[in-house]
């Protein structure tokens, strides 16, 4: 204690002497008197400005800003949760500092000026105000100011640009359609204002619960502070400590909510380009697909399938039949997803039109004129989705899309674009009947949008599961949609910057995420195709696109050996379903996305923030995929944590840490199982649901570690698993004295999935066992080709046991006696 006493003494001095400045903003003043509240503490400073601290769990607490005058309300869209429960504090009141301590971490209020710092329980300061500014305003415009640490590191903020680290630059949120952004454009289609900061190898985020437009910077041009800004709206934001970066998403996404599982044809192959039509063009597509054997879930249909571009509309000459088309695709085992756009044709001839306008549904002017804008459609109105009778509305007329057998929506244009780039900033929306313009609203409109469809489902289908994907959205969009990172380009640079902002988005909350494959606008050389195939297939959203009137870009368009490669990872992504629906199941209980940078485990090792490895991912805990994404690059230099790493390409094993520069032709993807990995796959399909998986492949990495699997499963379409019609599957090796065990346990099982066969392929197995049991029984010796006979055989050159076996009753059990 007298440690801590002495660093928060220095620390106030430098607070205490750092009011002696002037500047047009006026920053929060001293402390006068200060009132215990639940959880928390009201604080009482110079010129009536009250400074609101509540906790909301132990690592969690809200810093909310209270000026004389203030009337709007604080924002509610993006919280998921509001009711917590009350934190146990410790209070203690010194000469120059006020300490509130929970379990986790000491949060020290600074009384002269105002200040907070944020300590561990080792006295580590994780974050602090800087001391000269803290907290200001200036007219609406309202800013907080951190001290920048050396080595301090930022992450997340959602879809940004750059490199993963945000270090450096100021980072603005106005969601803006701005096709083919590039590495310093910023901003773009979305707006998250939440942010990780790392130092001292301890984790804290931040959540700036804020919708007008603001500002980031995070160390840009001084090496001061890092800061927040917000052009109006309230000062208001929650801080999270980990001290692991995985702790602070967790508990990020506690606070804004998580994915609702997707149906697990969401997560197959999607196939979509600005435009397939007509229908024959359409249905051919789908036929190529299942006669060239490439798997395939989805097919888009863009705005060309609208009659004029009205929404909710069929073009009557290129679609005559829709719901027959749409009946006949699905005979083949494909979904369709139809684009939504907002822009609503200002056609008094419209039904869509007339109902907005009689149902007061669309964004007007302060005095009443409904706005209009141009877009695809031409002149145009908004709805205003802020109002549930219009989201109600809305959801009525894609009920009518659904009734016709399209599966899923994706909501584009919804920043909201208009010809110009400029939409009126004086509009406004009904925002719960305060008719707020969008200065306030217009960050939040995709994820009104988003909300709007989700509810659709919910109610017009309330036992299916929402598919919905957007390209503009807010901090908790993730509730609702999938998000796919707008109009890129086809190159080498925007190949790795989607992975950069992959991971970003992941550590933003967001983990169903995607690139257009192969790039939106341009055409990728064959060769380019090929790796961001690579790429898609551990992408969360795997779905190729591209602009209209450019060259054919489905897999088969770049000549037999990038046709074989994408049937190949495309049937790779199929195979690693199993393993992909589980790490699904994690986003929606924890908040963990299934792209993970390196530093998401290995938070300490300071080779994993390096530039040259920031394309590296985790999919999942266990796999790491060093992907290539240069052409003519055969050869690729990889990064290993330390441990054991199992190559999945050549059955080599790697020590790590270090570098190693493995092979890379053009039909690998370099692909490591780490140490205590069990890896669950499938046999390939052409489309979910094409037949029942009889099988279940387990890929176990043999070292001295302990290995486990929690193995999720459930219908993969309704809601059911919500009410508890799902399984879930303890699987565990563990090598012993004198021999290794391998069980399997049911820990919940209430879903009519039957039993299947297991195989369990160990890796890096040194020779053949003597003697394998299963529950007590012997099993024997077979070959490799017996494919449904339980036994095991062994592979001397790879270094690999196969041990078949049928699934029975809630446990088993296998020794293997080496």
């Amino acid at each position: 204690m007298r440690s801590l006493r002495v660093v928060l003494w220095v620390i106030s001095l430098g607070f205490l002497f750092a009011m002696n400045g002037q500047a047009n903003y006026t920053f929060l003043g001293h402390l006068l008197k200060y009132q215990r509240i639940d959880s928390g503490i009201l604080l009482f400073c110079e010129g009536d400005v009250r400074l609101e601290i509540r906790f909301l769990k132990p690592e969690m607490f809200r810093v909310t800003l209270i000026r004389p005058g203030d009337r709007e309300p604080l924002l509610e869209y993006p919280l998921a949760k509001t009711a917590w429960e009350e934190v146990d504090l410790q209070f203690q009141e010194e000469n120059l500092n006020l300490i509130l301590a929970s379990k986790d971490i000491d949060l020290v209020i600074h009384k002269y000026p105002c200040r907070l710092t944020v300590l561990d329980k080792q006295g580590t300061v994780i974050n602090k105000d800087d001391p000269g500014l803290g907290v200001g305003w200036e007219g609406n415009e309202v800013r907080c100011w951190k001290s920048l640490a050396p080595g301090e590191r930022f992450f997340g903020l959602g879809e940004k640009t750059g490199d993963v680290n945000k270090r450096g630059r100021e980072w603005v949120m106005w969601n803006s359609d701005i096709p083919g952004y590039n590495h310093e454009t910023d901003p773009i289609y979305q707006s998250i204002p939440f942010y990780i900061g790392l130092q001292q190898n301890k984790a804290y985020g931040v959540f700036f619960n804020n919708s007008y437009r603001t500002v980031f910077n995070m160390g840009a041009g001084n090496r001061r502070y890092a800061s927040f800004a917000a052009d109006g709206g309230s000062l208001d934001y929650f801080f999270i400590y980990g001290p692991q970066i995985s702790r602070v998403v967790s508990t990020y996404t506690e606070l804004t909510g998580r994915i609702t599982l997707p149906p697990l044809w969401g997560l197959g192959y999607q196939q979509c380009r600005w435009s397939y039509f007509p229908e024959s063009e359409v249905l051919n597509l789908a036929r190529t697909f299942r006669e060239k054997q490439i798997p395939a879930d989805v097919i888009y249909l863009d705005i060309h399938y609208m009659d004029g571009y009205r929404v909710f509309t069929w073009d009557k000459t290129r679609f005559p039949d829709p719901a027959g088309m749409l009946r006949k695709l699905r005979e083949m085992g494909f979904k369709v997803v139809t684009i939504i756009d907002p822009g609503v044709k200002a056609d008094t001839n419209y039904t869509v039109a007339r109902e907005g306008l009689s149902g007061n549904h669309f964004i007007s002017y302060p005095d009443g004129e409904v706005y209009v804008g141009e877009v695809w459609p031409g002149p145009s109105y908004f709805p205003d989705f802020s109002s549930p009778e219009t989201r109600r509305w809305w959801g009525q007329k894609l009920s009518g899309l659904l009734d016709a057998g399209v599966a899923g929506f994706w909501n584009d244009m919804n920043e909201p674009a208009v010809w110009g780039r400029a939409f009126p900033l004086e509009a406004v929306m009904d925002d719960g009947g305060r008719y707020s313009s969008q200065k306030k609203m217009h960050n939040l409109y995709g994820f009104l949008m988003s909300q709007a469809a989700y509810e659709a489902f919910r109610t017009h289908r309330p036992n299916r599961r929402p598919f919905l994907v957007t390209r503009a959205g807010f901090a908790g969009e993730q509730r609702f949609t999938a998000v796919w990172t707008g109009d890129n380009v086809a190159s080498e640079e925007h190949l790795e910057l989607g992975i950069r902002m992959m991971l970003g988005l992941g550590l933003s909350g967001v983990p169903f995420v995607g690139t257009d494959v192969g790039g939106f606008i341009g055409t990728p050389s064959p060769e380019l195709f090929a790796r961001w195939v690579q790429v898609g297939a551990f992408s969360p959203f795997f779905r190729a696109h591209t602009h209209y009137n450019s060259r054919d870009q489905e897999p088969w368009s770049f000549g037999e050996e990038v046709e074989e490669i994408s049937r190949k990872f495309i049937s790779l992504r199929y195979q690693l379903l199993p393993y992909l629906y589980t790490l699904m199941w994690e986003a929606a209980e924890s908040g963990s996305p299934p792209l993970r940078p390196m530093f998401w485990y290995f938070q300490e090792d300071p080779t994993v923030y390096d530039h040259a490895y920031q394309q590296q991912f985790f999919f999942g805990e266990k796999l790491l995929v060093a992907p290539v994404t240069r052409e003519r690059e055969y050869l690729k230099k990889v990064y290993l944590p330390e441990g054991k790493w199992l190559d999945m390409n050549s059955e080599a094993v790697y020590q790590g840490p270090g570098a190693f520069v493995v092979e890379a032709p053009l039909d690998r993807v370099p692909m490591f199982l780490r140490e205590g990995g069990i890896l669950p796959m499938q046999e390939a399909m052409q489309y979910l649901g094409e037949k029942t998986a009889n099988s279940l492949l387990l890929e176990v990495f043999c070292t001295e570690k302990y290995a486990n699997l929690l193995h999720y499963e459930d219908d993969g379409e309704t809601i059911d698993y919500t009410r508890g019609k799902y399984r879930l599957t303890q699987f565990e090796y563990l090598k012993e004295r004198d021999h290794w065990s391998f069980s399997k346990s049911r820990v919940h099982d209430e879903w009519g999935g039957g039993e299947r066969f297991l195989e369990i392929r160990f890796h890096a197995a040194a020779k053949e066992p003597d003697r394998i049991t299963l529950d007590g029984s012997a099993l024997e010796k077979i070959a490799a080709a017996e494919t449904q006979r339980p036994g095991y055989f062994y592979d001397s050159a790879g270094k690999i046991l196969t041990v078949r076996f049928a699934e029975a009753g809630k446990e088993q059990s296998l020794k293997i006696k080496p």
